[in-house]
């Protein structure tokens, strides 16, 4: 028969043993729910990341987008200016020494424009002068920062003029175009 002093010895280290495995278990429970909030963590730290850098993309594309809007509206006749680029264009005539009439100016709308408030300027004017002076002012219209569309042009020889023994051919011009604009605001 074991000794009292043993029975005690194997009591004491049955009950060392089964605090220490509660030990471990509890260890075990407290460490994977540690795991488990820091990968919760980890999963919302990355969201936010995310939502940051689409954040950043979003601000980065907003101010690309407004440069873009800017370089557009240079292409562009601008709301309530339709006077002003009917000035530039009497200049743009007067510079290319021509005589001219204006014949019509009139808002067009089109289909895609009506969404977007844009319209078509549509522009009729007739120039006479030398032919040299015509070419100039259609090369002028053409290379015009605003985006402008020649819609008809019709060039006739209209007289011939003598000047100190030269014969200086006068010519006539009709020419329609239209430059998209803005739609005024009423």
């Amino acid at each position: 028969m074991p000794k009292k002093e043993t029975k005690i010895l194997v009591l004491t280290l049955l009950w060392i043993n089964i605090l220490s495995i509660g030990f471990f278990v509890s260890l075990l429970y407290f460490t994977n729910n540690l795991v488990k909030e820091s990968i919760n963590t980890e999963g919302i730290i990355r969201v936010e990341l995310k939502k940051e850098d689409i954040k950043s993309f979003m601000r980065d594309d907003l101010a690309q987008g407004k440069i873009y809007q800017e370089k557009l509206t240079n292409y562009i006749v601008q709301s309530e200016g339709t006077v002003d680029f009917i000035k530039i264009l009497e200049q743009l005539v007067l510079n290319s020494g021509l005589k001219s009439d204006i014949k019509n100016v009139s808002n067009k709308s089109f289909s895609v424009g009506d969404t977007i408030g844009m319209e078509y300027l549509s522009v009729g004017i007739d120039v006479t002068g030398e032919w040299k002076n015509i070419q100039f002012f259609i090369k002028s219209l053409e290379n015009y920062p605003l985006k402008i569309d020649i819609t008809k042009l019709s060039l006739s020889k209209f007289s011939d003029y003598i000047v100190k023994g030269k014969n200086i051919p006068i010519w006539s011009g009709d020419i329609e175009f239209t430059v998209i604009k803005i739609k005024d605001t009423k």
